[in-house]
């Protein structure tokens, strides 16, 4: 059984970000971004290792095992 989708919330600047996940979805990662904010999400199944240390400018928010959709509507969501 493969294991559950892990998502990495992350912040940061907006040409930062999309390199990020240019890199990332070559990769097979799930990518999604809005302005400073960004959700990558390994393939189900990848039990590799988690990724190494972000640029210097990127912030890692949080890590959702809820799969990328949900991860998107949680941290992509503008506040209200």
């Amino acid at each position: 059984m493969p294991s559950a989708s892990r998502s990495y919330l992350l912040l940061g600047p907006p040409d930062i970000l999309h390199d990020l996940l240019n890199d990332f979805s070559e990769d097979g990662w799930a990518c999604s971004a809005d302005r400073w904010q960004a959700v990558i999400t390994r393939p189900p199944g990848d039990d590799g290792p988690d990724p190494g240390a972000w640029p210097a400018e990127v912030t890692l928010q949080g890590i959702s095992a809820a799969g990328h959709e949900a991860a998107c509507r949680e941290h992509l969501s503008p506040l209200e």
